[in-house]
């Protein structure tokens, strides 16, 4: 008798195929996820906190004092008022320079003019100014979590 030869696929050869459609599958998978991830980045702005300034501390009308810590600018425009800027950059978090002209992202370049307004770059939106209070014992409190409108100054005498 001789043996019939069988229509289809072999049981060897479905191992095969499916094995390389999941392969397939699982690399198509991976690679999706990471187009996805790439599209929505993880920023942290960092946690908001609050820190203190003598009032003696404050830089003369006109000048800057630039906390690198904080990642904020305080900016005296009159005897009686301050003003706090963020440092954070809005693309994607990157602390910005003081520069001539205003302020400069190294990571991205975005720029900014002195008042935090956008003037090139990726950026989406200005530096945020942020809230200042006035203290007992002599000191204002600058609130790196709230954001104001640029031109916010605070009265501080």
């Amino acid at each position: 008798m001789a043996k019939e030869k069988k229509e289809g696929k072999s049981r060897r050869e479905l191992i095969t195929i499916g094995s390389a459609f999941g392969l397939m599958g699982l690399a198509a998978a991976g690679t999706g996820g990471a187009i996805f991830k790439y599209m929505f980045p993880v920023v942290s702005y960092g946690t908001p906190q609050k820190f203190l300034i003598p009032v003696d501390d404050l830089p003369d009308v006109g000048d800057e004092l630039v906390f690198d810590d904080m990642k904020v600018v305080v900016r005296r425009h009159s005897e009686e008022k301050v003003a706090a800027i963020s440092l954070v950059c809005t693309h994607l978090g990157c602390t910005v320079n003081v520069v001539e002209t205003g302020f400069q992202c190294p990571c991205h370049g975005s720029q900014y003019d002195s008042d935090g307004l956008v003037v090139g770059g990726p950026a989406p939106k200005t530096l945020p100014w942020l809230e200042v209070k006035v203290v007992p014992g002599g000191q204002i409190e600058i609130d790196t979590g709230t954001s104001l409108p640029e031109n916010t100054f605070f009265e501080v005498a």
